[in-house]
Formats: structure tokens, sequence, C-alpha cells
């Protein structure tokens, strides 16, 4: 049963341009009208959403609301793991991002009302958590939990360009834009990959996906047959080519045909390593863009109780 009295929600004031921020009065008073007197937070700065959630979770909230896009959740999930109390917390998503990925998921979570009724109303659902260890780049060495898609290549570069854009277009639009941008200074990481244990080759890579979730980068369909409760990652190679060649890999990202082409293979498994001989793979966690390879990923299975996940993505 939902109890407002042990309901933290936290909310990032920069999301959706700083919309959240500009309107925070009036949203989290329809947020209270709807869920009643939960406790409501703002984040302050990068990783403050990590804090709050760690110490909310190990002050006994029941329920962690993120209010915000992918790298908010994101943050928040990594918190609650690290509390240690991630079984006895149910996790929810109220949409406010620039690229919204995760919550195309949870049918509903990006009109606010709907969201928060469907968290007041719907029941936890277990899912995998992701961790990843990877090079950031301040300290050397770091690791942390993620919800939806870790990925190394291109795509860290493109998040650091979304990142500096000032624009205030439309989540796929300002992705593309970025992705164009990316692909006249990138070049191919050349990594070697292990599942299980197992050698699956060598690649020059445009982007290699870890994904516990199916949707990145503002709509593009990394996995699509990814399911967040069995226990294993879909693992996505794109290998590097011309633009002109890798054109119908990138058009078939938005409908997940992508997996189809000769220059993408795809393979599944709880434990992942890439190693990065040559050149820079720039890591994604969740949208966000804090390091490169090589990395180290390990699924854990049934981690997080997520309110409202849709059946045909269990």
């Amino acid at each position: 049963m939902f109890e407002p009295e042990k309901t933290v929600v936290i909310a990032n004031p920069a999301a959706r341009h700083g919309f959240v921020g500009d309107n925070w009065p009036a949203l989290g008073a329809k947020i209270q009208e709807v869920l009643g007197r939960v406790t409501l937070r703002l984040t302050e700065s990068a990783g403050h959403g990590i804090e709050i959630a760690r110490e909310a979770a190990a002050g006994g909230a029941r329920t962690i609301v993120s209010f915000g896009g992918d790298g908010t959740h994101s943050e928040i999930v990594d918190g609650i793991m690290l509390s240690g109390r991630n079984q006895d917390v149910a996790f929810g998503i109220l949409h406010a991002g620039t690229g919204g990925d995760f919550r195309k998921m949870i049918d509903g979570a990006d009109e606010l009302e709907r969201g928060c009724a469907i968290i007041r109303d719907g029941e936890p659902i277990p899912i995998d958590i992701g961790w990843v260890e990877y090079a950031h780049d301040d300290s050397g060495r770091a690791s942390r939990y993620f919800l939806n898609i870790t990925s190394m290549g291109i795509s860290g570069l493109v998040d650091r360009y979304v990142a500096a854009s000032q624009s205030r277009r439309s989540g796929a639009s300002k992705y593309l834009l970025a992705t164009i941008r990316a692909q006249l200074k990138y070049k191919p990481a050349h990594i070697r990959l292990r599942i299980d244990g197992e050698d699956r080759g060598e690649y020059d890579v445009s982007v290699v996906c870890v994904c516990n979730g199916r949707w990145a980068g503002g709509g593009m369909l990394f996995a699509p047959n990814a399911r967040v409760t069995d226990g294993e990652f879909d693992v996505i190679v794109m290998r590097a080519c011309s633009t002109l060649r890798g054109l119908p890999v990138m058009v078939g990202l938005y409908k997940g045909t992508h997996i189809e082409s000769s220059l993408v293979s795809t393979f599944r498994g709880k434990h992942v390593e890439v190693d990065v001989t040559a050149n820079t793979a720039y890591m994604d966690i969740d949208g966000e863009a804090p390091g490169t390879g090589p990395a180290e990923f390990r699924i854990h299975e049934g981690a997080l109780g997520v309110i409202g996940i849709g059946q045909e993505f269990r």
C-alpha cells in the first residue's frame, strides 16, 4: 500500500531546460494533490540525486520518486542501490527530461497527474539493475549502478555535445544534431569484447551498447528485444563504417531494424568486459558522459521494484 508519509519525490530543477525549477511551486503542489503530503526535494548539482536517494532509503522511505530525465532517474537508482535497502524501496518515475527513454516502458509516466496516479496505485515490478566500472574523467577508476543503457564509443561524445548545447529543440532532434557533429570528430575505438568469460572478438566500433532497457539517445531503439526482468544484458555492437554505408543502420535505429544489418552483432550475458586497445571509447551512462572505457558490466537480477513497467517489457 502506498504511504505518502514514507514517500520522497526528488526533482531536478534543471530538467527540461529549467522548466521544473521555474515552475516548481505549481508542480510540487500538483504532485502533492495526487500523492498526498509526500516529502519534496530538489537536487542542487550533478550527483546530488545520489546523495538524497541514499539518505532517503537509509532513513526508511518506502517509495522514492524521480522527477526529471534519464540522468536524474539513474542517479536516484544509484543512490537507492548504494543504500543497501533497494529490496525495501519502490521506485517511481515522473518524466521531465531531454531524451526521456526509460519512461517509454511506463505508460503514462510523461504526463504529471497520470504519472502520479500510477505511482500511487501501481505495484512495483522487480527489475534488473546494471553496474559498470569505467575510467572517470576526473578520478581514475569509478563505478556506479545504472537503470537503462550504458554504451561506449561515439555515444558518450554525443552526450557531451548535447550537454553543451543551449538549444531548446526536442530531445530527438537535439540528439540527432549532436550525432552528426560527433561523427565528424570521432575516431573509431578498437575494442576486445568478452561476455561471461568467453572471447567474443575484436571490433572497430561506432558504439557498443550494454542494455537493460530498450531505448536511448532520444528515441533510438538500440535493443528491441531487451526485457528488464530476464537477468541478462542485451549487448549490441555496431561496427564503424563510412557515413554513407552506415546511414541505413542509423535510420534503422529508430525502428529497431538495425540489428538485421551485417554491421551489427548482438549478444546476451550477465558479465560484460570491454577492453579498449586504440582510440577513445567515450562512456554514456543513462544519458550522462562521465568518462571513457575500458569498462566492466555486471547485472543485478531483480534488484529494484519499479512501479508501472509494461507487461511487454518484463
